[in-house]
C-alpha cells in the first residue's frame, strides 16, 4: 500500500469528483490510484482533473507530443508507475510502443521526427538543466511550434514532472484499486496484472 492511504472511490459523492474518478477508469491516465490519493483534498482532485482534461487531453498542441514528453519525464525520473501508463488516446494520436521505447535515446531515434525531438530536448532541459535550453534549442522550438503551443507544452511538462515526483515518493502500484479496467496501461504492465504469476 502507498505511504498515503487511498480514499475509497465509492465514498466520493461530489458529482464532479465522481466523474473525475470515472474518467480515470475510462482513460487510464491518470490512473485511479493517483486520483484516489488526490481525493483526500477535493479541490486538489478537482483542479488537477480540470487541468489534465484541458491541457493534456484537449488543448492547442497535438496530444502525441504531450504524451511523448510525459513518458520521457517518467522514464528519466524512473517512475515505473507513470512510465507504465499509456493514453487511451494513444492509438488515435498514432503512437506505438516503438516511439515510447526510443523516447530516452530520442536523439538517435529513426521513428521520432524533428518536431518530437525538439519537444523532448526542451522536456530534458525543464526536467534536468534549464541551461540546456540554449539558442539552438529555442530556434528549433520556434521552428516547429507556435508560442501558444510552447506555453501549453511547458506548462504540461512542469505539471506532469511535479506530479510524477510526488507519486514516486508514495510507492503507488497499478491494480491496487482493482484490475477491472486496464485502460491506459502499457502492454507489458497490463499483461502482468492479467497474469500475476508471470513476469
Amino acid at each position: 500500500m502507498p505511504r498515503i492511504s487511498y480514499v475509497p472511490p465509492e465514498s466520493v459523492t461530489d458529482p464532479e469528483l465522481v466523474d473525475a474518478l470515472e474518467q480515470s477508469r475510462k482513460y487510464g491516465t491518470p490512473r485511479i490510484e493517483s486520483q484516489a490519493i488526490r481525493a483526500h483534498v477535493p479541490d486538489v482532485l478537482r483542479t488537477f482533473s480540470r487541468s489534465w482534461q484541458l491541457v493534456f487531453r484537449e488543448g492547442v498542441l497535438d496530444h502525441s507530443i504531450k504524451e511523448l514528453a510525459r513518458v520521457f519525464i517518467a522514464k528519466t525520473l524512473e517512475c515505473g508507475y507513470c512510465a507504465g501508463q499509456r493514453p487511451h488516446l494513444g492509438a488515435q494520436a498514432g503512437l506505438t510502443e516503438r516511439e515510447f521505447d526510443e523516447v530516452i535515446e530520442f536523439r538517435k531515434s529513426t521513428v521520432l521526427g524533428d518536431r518530437e525531438k525538439a519537444a523532448l530536448r526542451w522536456a530534458e532541459a525543464i526536467a534536468w538543466d534549464p541551461a540546456m535550453a540554449d539558442d539552438e534549442v529555442w530556434a528549433e522550438l520556434h521552428k516547429h511550434f507556435t508560442e501558444p503551443e510552447l506555453v501549453e507544452l511547458g506548462y504540461f511538462i512542469g505539471l506532469t514532472m511535479g506530479q510524477q515526483k510526488f507519486l514516486k515518493t508514495l510507492g503507488l502500484k497499478h491494480g491496487e484499486l482493482g484490475t477491472e479496467s486496464l485502460a491506459g496501461l502499457a502492454p507489458d504492465v497490463a499483461a502482468t496484472l492479467q497474469n500475476p504469476g508471470h513476469t
